[in-house]
């Protein structure tokens, strides 16, 4: 079942579903919730982190991919799911905020992080706190033991814990330099 405004606020002021800070009035929509770029970018290419400031743009060029993250951390509960999405403001930039790890599992915690691209023809500026995509809640037919993988209590962009590019473009296993 997919949960509805009312559900998701209800199930995140009593705690059920953890969101922290606390979700503005602005980021409930119909049947989901706004997300907000965290602070924090970590550009493929150098294999690096971008620290960002609070209110400044971060220029996205044309053709570029970053790893962003949520400015909030979500916790789930065991017997829901939930499904990241961008949203139509940076889409219609063909600005994408995942690209096929959209999936929140049931029992995780920490901050999501974010596969983002620029498919634009002009830079495009991404600025923390603002409301980049958004979350679809789901309810399971029954409780599971929850998530426990490696990407639990992220709190900054996670690169591929498979491969890395560099300056040559070429994927390597991590480790293999």
């Amino acid at each position: 079942m997919l949960l509805s405004k009312r559900t998701i606020r209800e199930y995140v002021q009593n705690g059920m579903i953890g969101v922290q800070p606390s979700p503005t009035v602005e980021q409930y929509q119909w049947a989901s919730l706004d997300f907000r770029l965290g602070d924090e970018l970590y550009d493929l290419w150098t294999e690096s982190y971008i620290d960002l400031t609070e209110g400044e743009p971060y220029w996205l060029k044309p053709g570029a991919r970053v790893l962003g993250h949520t400015k909030e951390r979500i916790t789930m509960p065991t017997d829901h799911a939930a499904q990241v999405t961008g949203r139509s403001t940076l889409g219609r930039l063909f600005v994408t905020v995942h690209q096929t790890a959209g999936w929140i599992d049931p029992g995780f915690d920490g901050t999501v992080t974010l596969e983002i691209a620029n498919f634009n023809f002009e830079a495009v500026p991404l600025t923390p706190g603002d409301r980049v995509g958004q979350l679809v809640f789901f309810e399971l037919d029954r409780d599971t033991e929850g998530y426990s993988g490696q990407y639990q209590d992220a709190n900054r962009p996670q690169p591929s814990s498979m491969f890395s590019y560099g300056p040559d473009s070429v994927p390597r296993r991590r480790g293999d330099r």
